[in-house]
């Protein structure tokens, strides 16, 4: 029988029809060509044999030359037969650094142009060579093409899974790390995930999980190279979320902050919210969280999201290490403070403050009245209702209230254990013993701070007229406080 003639690389070149260009490597186009592979990934060696002909966009190798460089030697090493590069995807022009490497190396790169589908060369390829597996590589390569083009045009995570449960008959999830689930398909009846196939799913240091649940018979090789594809392709596009997460959460917080500083009127106000979606003119109020025993604010931030997504209402939100903070759509004070009271049992390590509802350049006061709850009080839920006289003072401007401050307390304000020592003693109603208790001092040792307290401001908590402006005082003093603090 005669030996049937192995296909190089040159004669894919030599073929007109495909229009491919060599930038790189010529000495290697005799090199035989075994298979064909498309891939995404910075490394996808570990899924070839050697002697692939190997296509991609360039959308997965590194943008530094040093990477590029090694990307080119990682192929040649592993013994690929060269590179088909695709341009007008992530680069006009092969890159510079991989045609320097694919020379050095005799690695031979060709640039395919953008109007040449990777389906046309591997139809071409696999003409010559006649192998029983031409239908399904062609296929996975058309669905790689399919989710490349999904990614480009940023059609999310839903349009992703159509493309690969629709192609393999089956129920698709992606899930976090959390368990959460980011987006889920199926191509026909839902089918419950015990016991699915799990795939890694790897962006930005993170890691989710694509679940893969077929009703009968288990997935084949071909099977898991299309779900591979799958997994690039999710890849590319949480990355691509996470970045502009990260932006938006930036700009949220930036509007709160101009928002509570009285930055902004009502026109700006508007403009800046209807960039988020949410709409000017409806009621909004503020939500602080707080996390607890070591729970992380954008953790939080994520916990808080899933319940106002599950309640489908219109929010922003942004996070900081310490707190995280919303604004939050709200049509009466009953719905937020229900809406904080379900945040509280969704999360318990939580502690969560609420403003009232306001719209315009009026929310920066929702926003300070949630703060203001937290600094006051020590319950899981708190509201301005339970503000009293300190939301008629958050009313006032900063100078009338700095100017009473130090006509009261003078220096004793920047004392913190004096300040805290007074509101202990003002909190439980002049009660000396029970004030100490609550301190964690002896009532003499109180004693003893209120005369230093007496030297210093001339005023003295057993004064009935003096213990009412030292009250005034340091409630003004917290309201100060408040509004220096920023989300």
């Amino acid at each position: 029988m005669r030996r049937r003639e192995m296909l190089r690389v040159q004669d894919i070149v030599a073929m007109p029809a495909l229009e491919l260009r060599v930038v790189a490597g010529e000495p290697g186009l005799g090199n035989e060509i075994r298979w064909l592979h498309a891939s995404e990934l910075a490394d996808p060696t570990p899924w070839l044999a050697g002697g692939e002909l190997l296509l991609t966009t360039g959308l997965g190798i590194p943008r530094t030359a040093a990477g590029q460089r090694t990307y080119v030697r990682r192929l040649a090493v592993h013994g690929l037969a060269g590179l088909g590069f695709g341009t007008g995807f992530g680069y006009d022009e092969v890159p510079a650094a991989v045609v320097r490497a694919g020379d050095r190396l005799g690695f031979p790169v060709l640039a395919v142009p953008y109007d040449v589908p990777f389906i046309a060369i591997s139809k071409a390829v696999f003409a010559h060579l006649a192998n029983e597996q031409l239908e399904q590589v062609t296929q996975a390569l058309e669905v790689h093409e399919r989710l490349a083009q999904a990614v480009i045009h940023g059609r999310g995570l839903r349009a992703l899974l159509a493309v690969l449960c629709n192609h393999l008959g089956c129920s698709l999830a992606l899930v976090d790390d959390g368990g959460r689930v980011l987006a889920e398909r199926h191509a026909g009846k839902r089918l419950p995930f015990a016991g699915a196939l799990e795939l890694p799913v790897v962006a930005d240091e993170e890691i989710a999980t694509l679940r893969a649940k077929r009703e009968r018979g288990e997935f084949s090789e071909y099977d898991r190279l299309v779900l591979h594809h799958g997994q690039t392709a999710l890849a590319f596009e949480l990355s691509r979320r996470h970045a502009v997460s990260a932006a938006e959460l930036r700009l949220a917080g930036d509007l709160l902050e101009d928002l509570e500083r009285e930055r902004l009127d009502d026109r700006e106000t508007a403009r800046r919210m209807a960039a988020f979606g949410l709409e000017p003119a409806r009621d909004y109020a503020a939500l602080l969280a707080v996390p607890r025993n070591g729970l992380t604010g954008e953790r939080l931030r994520s916990t808080v999201a899933r319940e106002l997504d599950r309640r489908a209402l219109r929010y922003l939100s942004t996070a900081r290490r310490d707190r995280a903070a919303f604004l939050v759509e709200a049509d009466s004070e009953e719905a937020i403070l229900g809406l904080a009271r379900g945040v509280v049992s969704v999360e318990p390590d939580a502690r969560v403050g609420v403003g009232r509802p306001a719209h315009g350049r009026s929310l920066g006061r929702s926003l300070l009245e949630a703060r203001a709850a937290l600094d006051a009080t020590s319950t899981a839920v708190a509201s301005y209702h339970e503000l009293g006289s300190l939301e008629l003072l958050l009313s006032l401007p900063d100078a009338a209230l700095e100017a009473f401050v130090d006509r009261v307390l003078g220096p004793v304000a920047a004392n913190v254990w004096l300040v805290e020592s007074l509101s202990a003693l003002l909190a439980s109603g002049c009660r000396w013993s029970d004030a100490a208790d609550r301190l964690g001092v002896h009532r003499h040792t109180l004693r003893y701070r209120m005369d230093r307290l007496r030297e210093q401001t001339g005023r003295h908590p057993d004064d009935p007229e003096q213990r009412m402006e030292l009250w005034l005082a340091v409630k003004a003093n917290q309201a100060l406080a408040a509004r220096r603090e920023r989300c």
